[in-house]
């Protein structure tokens, strides 16, 4: 009954009432429609395509160096506690966090000159600087908000710890090469870390070895000593130091992008067309009565 009164107040919102404005105004409808259908295909076809470079790693266990020097350290815990130390041996989760850092991301943004590409309109290439007629400058952290918000994407499989690192980007060449140069980075910053730390590892056990006379602790000081040595060997000798690449990323087809999707926008074309014209007969009828009686309270 509620309905029926509504109905009665106002017919637009029936459908014999929505039937009767399109056929009032049936060139409106058709010509909306047309125009949508037409403007949304023309858009898929003309927007620039986008691409997706993918990596896939995993976790490298280093042949159980990281393990063998846990081990070790257990053994020896008291002088490794004295000495400030500990195994080093990089897990999923670290590695997880450095891909997805920031820090990660301003070093490749400087190493590659990331803003200009990332802020083309704002670039001035002539003249090597950007644009003195812009409002805002890009900064470093525009830049961020945009790599990390719909450029790189970092997941990970539990079951499998399989990691996967996307970018998406309109340069099908460049969404490779920083998939890849970001997970070889990841490997650089944290081989370098354990380098950093098996030297520094290594001095404090010399100088601890310098303040004992007791063979036993000697002996157990050089054990500790082997195994950080071990590790930095490892470290030298592998560019994967962290992250084993498995699939690495490969430039994808010209016509393999991920967006648009232009047959997905050509089937919700006409639909979308349809409701849009809806609209526009409603408010083209809407706008005459107004009109209408706006001329009768004269």
């Amino acid at each position: 009954m509620q309905d029926k009164d509504t109905a009665e107040r106002d017919p637009y919102l029936s459908i014999a009432g929505l039937v009767g404005q399109i056929r009032a105004w049936p060139r409106t409808f058709i010509a909306t429609l047309v125009l949508t259908a037409v403007g949304i295909v023309t858009y898929s076809h003309f927007k620039t395509p986008v691409y997706r470079g993918a990596v896939k790693a995993m976790p490298r266990e280093n042949d159980g160096v990281g393990g063998g020097l846990q081990s070790v350290l257990g053994q020896f815990g008291g002088l490794a506690a004295m000495a400030g130390l500990s195994s080093g041996s990089v897990n999923e989760q670290e590695a997880l966090a450095l891909l997805k850092s920031r820090a990660l991301f301003t070093q490749f943004a400087n190493e590659q000159n990331l803003l200009p590409l990332l802020f083309p309109m704002s670039w001035d290439s002539a003249a090597g600087r950007w644009r003195t007629d812009e409002a805002h400058t890009p900064t470093m952290d525009d830049a961020w908000g945009m790599f990390d918000g719909s450029i790189r994407r970092v997941s990970d499989d539990p079951k499998t710890q399989v990691i996967t690192l996307d970018v998406t980007w309109r340069d099908r060449h460049q969404a490779a090469a920083w998939a890849n140069e970001l997970v070889h980075l990841a490997n650089e910053q944290l081989r370098q870390r354990a380098l950093r730390e098996s030297a520094a590892s290594i001095a404090s056990y010399e100088e601890q070895a310098t303040h004992t006379d007791v063979v036993e602790i000697r002996q157990s000081i050089y054990k500790l000593m082997e195994a950080q040595v071990n590790r930095s060997v490892i470290a030298k000798s592998r560019l994967d130091y962290a992250l084993t690449v498995i699939d690495p990323a490969v430039v994808p087809d010209a016509k393999r992008y991920v967006s648009p999707r232009r047959f997905l926008m050509l089937v919700i074309s006409v639909p979308l067309g349809m409701f849009v014209a809806v609209c526009a007969v409603l408010l083209a009828g809407f706008a005459k009565k107004v009109l209408v009686e706006a001329k009768r309270t004269r």
